[in-house]
């Protein structure tokens, strides 16, 4: 009776009331009601819109009950529906999303739940799994039903239908490594398919070159290089013309809080304050040079790589972001990467993100001809 006299359990029930399921969970676990924690909990999870929202309300609720409760089978049969409901709205493309769902498979099983257990085996095409559920739901028309599917050609047949599904649902939603790897599984499948092939050959030849992104940014062109160091010339890592600029010009990098600047034996030289540089020289913080006398640029460190900017010539105001972590443009809510050498654009947690129709939230591997919006930023890859 003491905690029902107790201020947080006063205030929890008050916060309850107001639908505030998360407070009233923390105030009712300060008052040792633990049972009314998971409760609130559950609450919160009923109501959460997001998925990930829904079973983190859900796992904080198990972590309130005695394994021996009676609800904690509840709890864990909810987790694995609202998994298996995501998949058969979404499907189960990425490597992450089939973890989630065979863990929903394994826990929808084990809760008794043979049925529903099935259907996540079939999305995941485990139909050996598949049917030991239906057996043990006593399931026989969907078993007879997988029976007949399990000859050879049918199984043929329908994993290919589901590696063109798997590569467009990739293809949608930015996963694009992912995709090419269910068309590089199809055409073992059905080497004699040249659709598939065709498609294959497509995919690749949008893939832009490694280490190396061209953007326009709400119009604004903007150059990527994953490297620690990027060459300039007129047939460089970054293109600049120019009648006094070398094919390949100089070399920008960066050690430590040194920029480091090095002639590449340019035909017209690097100037560094108007004095041609001999070699290599560290400059520390910015600076501007010059390549031969009509072009500029200012450079300047930006995170742990640097920033390149085109001060005049023809391609004024061009700007490059240059190293091998995150890079960042101000004003857009959303970081470049180059994981395996592919241009990754990565949206900032909340940022509103969509490829062509399809809003992302995920990492986006781009191909040539994407066209994004970031939080109203239009970004388009040549």
């Amino acid at each position: 009776m003491r905690r029902l006299f107790s201020s947080a359990y006063r205030r929890a029930r008050r916060a309850e009331g107001r639908g505030e399921y998360r407070e009233a969970a923390a105030l009712y676990a300060e008052a040792d009601a633990p049972e009314e924690a998971a409760n609130a909990l559950l609450f919160a999870a009923a109501r959460a819109e997001e998925l990930d929202a829904r079973l983190d309300a859900y796992r904080d609720a198990l972590r309130w009950l005695p394994e021996d409760h009676p609800r904690v089978e509840e709890v864990e049969a909810q987790i694995g529906l609202a998994i298996l409901d995501e998949a058969q709205r979404r499907g189960a493309h990425g490597a992450d999303e089939k973890r989630r769902l065979e863990d929903a498979a394994a826990r929808l099983e084990r809760v008794g739940k043979p049925s529903e257990a099935a259907t996540a085996y079939e999305i995941l095409g485990r139909h050996e799994d598949m049917a030991r559920c239906l057996q043990a739901a006593g399931d026989v028309e969907r078993l007879e039903a997988l029976l007949e599917e399990t000859t050879e050609e049918a199984r043929r047949e329908r994993r290919l239908r589901r590696l063109i599904g798997d590569y467009e649902m990739a293809m949608a939603v930015g996963a694009r490594i992912e995709a090419r790897t269910a068309l590089r599984d199809a055409i073992e499948l059905a080497p004699e398919d040249r659709s598939v092939a065709d498609l294959l050959r497509r995919l690749e030849g949008r893939f832009p070159p490694s280490r190396r992104l061209e953007l326009r940014v709400d119009g604004r062109a903007v150059s990527f290089v994953g490297e620690d160091a990027v060459e300039v010339g007129r047939d460089a890592d970054l293109v600049v013309r120019g009648a006094s600029v070398s094919r390949r010009h100089t070399r920008l990098g960066r050690e430590g809080d040194d920029l480091i600047v090095t002639d590449l034996d340019s035909r017209n030289g690097t100037l560094l304050r108007g004095v041609p540089v001999a070699g290599e020289v560290r400059v520390q913080g910015g600076t501007e040079i010059g390549l031969g006398d009509d072009v500029t640029l200012k450079v300047e460190p930006a995170g742990e790589g640097l920033r390149v900017t085109v001060v005049d010539g023809l391609d004024r105001d061009l700007v490059a972001l240059v190293g091998r972590g995150e890079l960042r443009l101000e004003g857009l809510a959303a970081a470049l990467s180059f994981p395996g050498g592919h241009a990754t654009i990565t949206p900032d947690r909340g940022a509103a993100a969509e490829l062509g129709r399809q809003k992302v939230a995920a990492p986006v591997v781009l191909l040539e001809g994407d066209q994004l919006t970031i939080d109203g930023v239009r970004v388009e890859v040549p």
